[in-house]
């Protein structure tokens, strides 16, 4: 089961990998037919993007995250869970649509790491890797559930793994021949949030480190205490099967539990939105504040996984833990 697990991965990021290359050259068409559409590329051709790297998030793009209602976590969750979402479908918990994937298998569950007596969420992730670049979106909105962030910073994975538009926990080094950045700005009764993120430059594809065991570089350079122990947690349970790779209250995601690449496929990308390579930051904040969108609805039901998770870990008293949606994806996942 686990390689068939694994196959079947293979192949949905071999599709995603075809389909967003499809909406390249109908982007491109996109933007020749009609240069005046707001591209993320308008100036800037695929593959240079620098403009924006590190810069803070403005007040209204920090409360987009920071003051998302509940409602919009509990539609979008119903909506995924009740196929309602355009061109979605589900086979064994693993929901599907054009340039979309969330899956509510039951995640590895583990002892939570119980600082300040505060269960945790740990990140590992690399600032070069595309799918940690799409899931900072809905990390973020999980987290705000639980608590605040002061600061968020905008970038894009790097030129070689897909050029998209992301967030950061804090400003990283696009120069870096591979170094790890620890922390963020978040506050939480709740919750503690460790993070740490691979450094390498921006003209790459996706870099790692080249071990046996890449995590032990992030056990080796934790920068206090409580850094070391949320590290050696991720490195001892010998789980990591690539990146982004959390753990959230009790639950281990070996990569992402939903991806989100784009509203529309090759098919539609002239007509409707171009996907998230295409996609600017502030096309991305727009689209989850008005909350009218096919990309937004995915992107706030892959939060809902984290926040499930975490609900299930602090007993569920916040607020978010008193959806119905986010009862029925603890149901779903068996937690």
């Amino acid at each position: 089961m686990y390689y068939m697990a694994r196959a079947a991965k293979t192949i949905f990021r071999l599709k995603v990998a075809v389909a967003v290359l499809s909406v390249a050259v109908a982007a491109l068409a996109l933007y020749i037919a009609y240069p005046s559409v707001e591209l993320a590329v308008s100036g800037q051709p695929y593959g240079s993007r620098l403009t924006g790297i590190n810069s803070p998030l403005s007040s209204y793009q920090l409360s987009v995250i920071n003051n998302a209602p509940n409602s919009y976590f509990e539609n979008a969750g119903e909506m995924l869970l009740n196929l309602s979402i355009k061109g979605e479908q589900s086979i064994n918990r693993t929901y599907g649509g054009p340039l979309f994937e969330e899956s509510l298998s039951h995640p590895v569950q583990h002892a939570p790491l119980v600082v300040d007596s505060k269960p945790s969420v740990i990140y590992i992730g690399a600032i070069s890797c595309i799918y940690c670049g799409e899931n900072r979106w809905a990390m973020a909105l999980a987290l705000s559930r639980f608590g605040k962030f002061g600061s968020l910073y905008t970038g894009y994975s790097s030129i070689g793994d897909g050029d998209v538009p992301t967030l950061y926990w804090v400003p990283q080094n696009y120069t870096s021949t591979g170094s790890v950045r620890y922390g963020n700005d978040y506050n939480s009764s709740y919750i503690n949030f460790f993070s740490a993120e691979y450094d390498s430059p921006i003209s790459g594809g996706f870099q790692f480190p080249a071990s046996s065991n890449p995590i032990k570089i992030f056990v080796a350079n934790a920068t206090n205490q409580s850094y070391y122990s949320a590290m050696s947690l991720m490195n001892g349970t010998g789980l990591f099967q690539g990146t982004p790779y959390t753990f959230w209250g009790t639950s281990f995601n070996l990569g992402a539990s939903g991806v989100v690449f784009g509203n529309g496929t090759s098919s539609t990308a002239i007509s409707n939105k171009p996907p998230l390579t295409y996609m600017s930051h502030s096309q991305i904040f727009n689209m989850l504040h008005n909350f009218n969108s096919t990309f937004a609805y995915e992107e706030y039901a892959v939060a809902d996984v984290y926040v499930a998770q975490v609900c299930s870990s602090i007993n569920n008293t916040a607020s978010a833990c008193s959806l119905p949606a986010i009862r029925r994806f603890e149901a779903e996942m068996g937690i």
